[in-house]
Formats: C-alpha cells, structure tokens, sequence
C-alpha cells in the first residue's frame, strides 16, 4: 500500500509554526480591552513592542504584554512605560496599577511613585499614586529602596501574597485590613506565568494563598 507523505509533511510543518509563535510571541500585546493606547497611538491585538514604549489604560482600558521574559497585567488609568533598553531593566509605573512575572535567575526593577523594587524570579502587584504607593509580593522574593528604607521581602517562609503600603515620604508599613484593595488573585499570577511557559509558582497548598 501506498501512502501520501506530503499532506503529513505540510501538516507537520504547520504545527511547527504554530509551536514557534507560541513560544516565541515576546514582546507584544497578548490580551486587549477597552480603551489602551501605546505612544499615545490606539494599541492593537498582536503589536509588536519596543523599548521605551509608553502604554496608557484609560478608565475601560485592560492590556497583557509579554517584554523581555517579563509578563504584565496593566489594569485602567494607568501609565507603564516599558525598560529603555534590553540592558536597562527598570519599567517605570508612573501611575495606577499592574501585575508582573519576571523571569528567574536574572534581575528586574520596576519603579514607583514612592520607591524601586528589585525583583528576581518573583511576582508582585502595585499601585503607584500620590499619596501612596501599595506593593504586594504574591511569591518570590524583592528587595524594597525607598528614601528612608531598604528592605528585602521573601515568601520563602511566610505566606504568600505579602502588602506592604509606602507613604509619599519613603515610609513602608503594614496596612491596615479594611485599606487593602488590591484586587487580584492567585489565579492571575499563575496567567501571566503561563505566558512565560512556566508551572504554577504556588507549591504551598490553597491555605498559603491568604
């Protein structure tokens, strides 16, 4: 009997290119919703980025990028702008609110209205504003410089999800309970992770969640 070996290899060929851009689709928008401009032009499914591009949610707006082996969350009314080069690792939250993945092994810093944290292998939320920048550590570990502090902050032992408040004058603190609004969840760190090809970061079972 006599088989058609091109159909299979055509067929082959495209699972190898489909393969390729889900492991390769780096640096580009991987979700859209609402309103979201990147240099002040509308954003579109798909877009390539690059260093220094300036991303803006407005009040509907919701976008998920992938860039230099981080992933990030950017939730409305808020300003992100992407590390200016691939030697330059700091983003700059100049104002509202995000959720990252970095890569692990290798250093990222991300920048905030009230500090800078330094994070490895680690994911975090953070709200950047006037009066107050919020940083919550969901896993990994960060090192936290603000003006009067320079602290390192670890799940290693603890639960996960740890917040900690900053006031405009460098100061970090705890919150207080009815003050937390972040509004993220487990589920979304484990998203972004996925977009980096990596497992779950979670390994302590639903109760260290909290």
């Amino acid at each position: 009997m006599h088989y058609n070996k091109k159909p299979l290899k055509i067929l082959y060929l495209a699972f190898l290119l489909m393969l390729s851009q889900v492991t390769f689709a780096k640096n580009t928008v991987h979700e859209l919703k609402g309103s979201v401009l990147i240099n002040d032009q509308p954003a579109e499914m798909n877009q390539a980025l690059a260093a220094n591009d300036k991303i803006q949610t407005l009040h509907d707006g919701f976008i998920k990028v992938v860039f230099e082996d981080s992933a990030y969350s950017i939730k409305k009314n808020s300003v992100f702008v992407l590390p200016k080069d691939a030697d330059q690792s700091l983003g700059n939250l100049v104002k509202g609110s995000l959720i990252g993945a970095f890569k692990k092994g290798g250093e990222r810093k991300l920048k905030i209205s009230h500090g800078i944290l330094s994070v490895r292998g680690t994911g975090v939320a953070v709200e950047s504003g006037h009066d107050h920048s919020a940083v919550c550590l969901c896993y990994g570990e960060i090192d936290l410089n603000t003006d009067q502090e320079q602290i390192t902050f670890s799940t290693e032992n603890t639960k996960y999800h740890l917040v900690v408040h900053i006031d405009p004058s460098g100061d970090v603190y705890l919150p207080d309970l009815n003050s937390c609004k972040f509004d993220h969840w487990s589920v979304n760190n484990i998203e972004l992770e996925k977009l980096l090809n990596n497992s779950s970061p979670f390994k302590k079972g639903l109760a260290q969640f909290l």
